[in-house]
């Protein structure tokens, strides 16, 4: 792979980007419409609900996705975010999502995975196919497992290694929470 090693962010997801721009531009169209025509008769509640499925297209359809930093996993899901060091990963495995096994502990992401007809073809595969064969999600494992080797060659002691660390996705939950009840209080109000 030509940049392994390099400090660049490698960011992968199963699809969703194509559809989740296509419902951001529809729904910032409706919203234009509604603005520029005074006929067009959107009540009040419609522009912050267009609003709302806006951040929640964007939220389920866009942001989830797996990141490869230098020397951690990124597992963005919808409402959280999980960083995991590749020295104390213990096992990967791309199925339908993304499983990081750390000791007895599983963190999944779900913005990358396979289709079960791609797991088929993968598993039927042999150590000799061709990495032209291969598919997307099988280069990625063999990617972190690379990787998860090479943290291990340059760990020296269990000592100052970073731990996995987790975030909410605080500004994406504030803006559905004064989104949704700016929707609610504008419908029972008229």
């Amino acid at each position: 792979m030509q940049s392994e090693g390099v400090d660049k962010v490698e960011r992968y997801s199963s699809g969703g980007l194509v559809m989740g721009v296509t419902g951001l531009v529809l729904l910032a169209a409706v919203m234009i419409y509604g603005l520029v025509d005074d006929e067009a008769g959107l009540a009040p509640w419609a522009y912050p609900f267009c609003l709302l499925l806006g951040v929640l297209t964007w939220l389920v359809m866009i942001r989830p996705a797996v990141r490869l930093h230098r020397d951690e996993l990124e597992l963005r899901n919808v409402l959280h975010t999980r960083w995991v060091p590749f020295a104390v990963i213990t096992r990967v495995d791309v199925t339908q999502v993304t499983v990081v096994t750390v000791g007895e502990q599983r963190y999944v992401g779900s913005g990358f995975g396979r289709t079960r007809g791609t797991i088929r073809r993968d598993r039927r595969a042999s150590h000799d196919t061709p990495l032209e064969k291969r598919s997307t999600a099988w280069l990625i494992e063999d990617k972190i497992e690379r990787r998860i080797a090479a943290a291990r060659e340059r760990r020296t002691t269990t000592e100052g290694v970073a731990q996995v660390r987790h975030a909410w996705a605080v500004p994406e939950i504030a803006v559905l929470a004064v989104l949704a009840v700016a929707t609610v209080v504008l419908a029972l109000v008229r």
